[in-house]
């Protein structure tokens, strides 16, 4: 969706639905729920952070937005379960999802411990796989809608240490392909988005630990990797929605 919004239609172009977005508290997930807001949808924003959460009420507060910023954590069933309930109950059924929550590690691959590996994985695949199952049940009964996963451009090409990360990344994009041939009859759209290197919170936690010239030989290499040769902003992340 593009920032550009200069027309009453334009800005209530998604008036009427509801959109589940996760990791809605910072980086992607904040800039997409805030531009599916601005445009009129009915916004559930989930993640783990609590104070990022109270920042996000507050902001859409400030801003006249209806986003509602409830505390999930996706690698749980029973968390999205819930979530997707009181959801329900609150603005309606899902008409729109967007699984933004993800955490990024940069390990070397004989280093990782079976916990990081299993957190990779449950966070960034299985966790928009539980909110798919969710939000299906619900966009069948409302006859059709949209899922959007944020993969990312590294399952196809990574960089080093990422071994798993690039592997569920992967995963993500071959699960929406194959979900769509189940979906597609229903009226179901399923894409991926797959951003490269984004200025988020996430890439800032990256750099923790590296010295200056560790930081910046890092920042370069993932520069190079992008095509237009620069790191995106969540912003340019959300219009792509």
């Amino acid at each position: 969706m593009s920032n550009q919004k200069s027309t009453d239609v334009t800005l209530g172009e998604l008036r009427g639905q509801v959109a589940f977005v996760t990791g809605a508290a910072s980086g992607m997930g904040k800039a997409i729920a805030l531009d599916l807001a601005k445009s009129g949808a009915r916004v559930w924003g989930v993640d783990t952070s609590d104070q990022g959460l109270v920042d996000l009420k507050e902001l859409a507060k400030k801003s006249n937005l209806e986003i509602w910023a409830d505390k999930c954590d996706i690698a749980s069933q029973s968390n999205v379960v819930e979530s997707f309930e009181k959801m329900n109950k609150e603005f309606g059924r899902c008409s729109i999802l967007v699984t933004a929550a993800g955490i990024g590690l940069y390990v070397d691959f004989l280093e990782m411990s079976d916990a990081e590996m299993r957190r990779l994985i449950d966070v960034n695949f299985i966790g928009s796989i539980y909110c798919a199952q969710e939000a299906i049940k619900h966009m069948k009964q409302n006859g059709g809608g949209k899922i959007v996963f944020v993969s990312s451009v590294q399952a196809e090409l990574s960089l080093k240490g990422c071994v798993v990360y690039a592997a569920q990344k992967a995963a993500l994009n071959s699960a929406a392909r194959t979900l769509v041939l189940e979906v597609g009859r229903d009226n179901i759209r399923v894409n991926t988005v797959s951003p490269g290197t984004i200025d988020t919170p996430m890439l800032r936690r990256d750099l923790v630990g590296m010295n200056t010239e560790q930081a910046t030989e890092f920042l370069r290499s993932v520069e190079a990797a992008n095509v237009i040769g620069k790191i995106g902003t969540p912003e340019e992340v959300a219009e792509a929605q």
